[in-house]
């Protein structure tokens, strides 16, 4: 028997399986970070809400009524006069806004002179500011993601990372996304801490 003829084809095969595989293993992140930004940042309607319309404003009123965890923002966006903005939705259930909205435990983490400042009647302008920096026209798209930048309805510009290995996504290098759900017109995103703008 030529042991040298077999031994051949068993090593090319040998060596195309080890290719394939480390081919793979250097694609898992890759695989991971489009599957993962694309669920959380698209997530489906699930059955859990209490809002009354399914819109973005019915989930800032229940969380308001049912003391959720992003009352303070709720409470932020109905001072500011944006409630109505949220309320509309078309029929075709598309995303008309992404919201980033940080917890009430993110707000607990400002210093306690600058929430009080941002919540007074004649600093309306610097809240709707900040809100406006919480907010995204649309839907955030896989590209954006890629690209690891988005822009708010303030004008300015939102850093995402994705970190597949560790399986998260900050913004600004800092905020963590922590979970999102889906409205009738729009997406929910909470993040462990406000987003503040440069020129606030």
């Amino acid at each position: 028997m030529n042991t040298k003829a077999v031994s051949s084809p068993m090593k090319k095969l040998t060596g195309l399986l080890l290719t394939i595989a480390a081919s793979a293993l250097i694609s898992l992140p890759v695989l991971a970070q489009n599957y993962y930004s694309s669920a959380i940042f698209n997530p489906r309607r699930n059955s859990t809400s209490r809002s009354v319309d399914g819109t973005i404003a019915g989930e800032f009123d229940a969380a308001i009524k049912y003391y959720q965890n992003f009352q303070t923002f709720a409470d932020a966006v109905n001072q500011a006069g944006l409630m109505e903005q949220f309320r509309s939705s078309n029929s075709r259930g598309a995303v008309e806004y992404t919201v980033f909205v940080p917890t009430d435990a993110a707000f607990a983490a400002l210093p306690e002179a600058t929430r009080k400042e941002l919540f007074k009647p004649k600093n309306k302008e610097k809240l709707l500011k900040l809100l406006n920096y919480h907010i995204v026209p649309g839907a955030v798209s896989n590209e954006e993601v890629a690209e690891g930048m988005v822009e708010t309805v303030s004008g300015d510009r939102i850093t995402i990372n994705l970190d597949a290995i560790e399986d998260k996504i900050t913004l600004n290098e800092s905020s963590t996304i922590e979970s999102s759900q889906r409205a009738k017109n729009g997406v929910i995103i909470l993040v462990d801490e406000v987003l503040i703008p440069e020129e606030l």
